[in-house]
């Protein structure tokens, strides 16, 4: 069974693709823990479209980041940003939140 080596959600046979965090999934799980990430959320996002462009800004800037949706947009397969009450927030490390917000707010300040 594949692993998202971000996330650590095992998934079944056939899924390439963490569908959380967009990670390439793996057969097993490092042992290796080079340190643990204090994860903080960013705010919250109405929709994986708007999430996914900060996280392609944050990536650009070499700042770590998953994305999290709720349940429900995972479970139907919701990416856009009309269906009301699916936030999507990105998870980014604590020393990185101040830099990440003010990407985040440059980027959405009009919504």
């Amino acid at each position: 069974m594949p692993f998202c080596p971000n996330c650590e959600y095992e998934y079944t046979a056939g899924i390439a693709t963490c569908p959380d965090c967009g990670a390439d999934l793996v057969e097993k799980l490092s042992d290796d823990v080079p340190g643990e990430i204090d994860w903080v959320k960013l705010h919250p996002l109405p929709g994986t479209i708007y999430a996914e462009m900060v996280k392609e800004v944050l990536d650009q800037q070499g700042i770590p980041n998953i994305i999290r949706k709720t349940f429900m947009s995972s479970a139907i397969g919701a990416t856009g940003s009309d269906l009301g009450g699916l936030e999507t927030v990105l998870l980014v490390p604590k020393e990185r939140v101040d830099e990440a917000e003010s990407i985040l707010h440059q980027m959405m300040d009009h919504i």
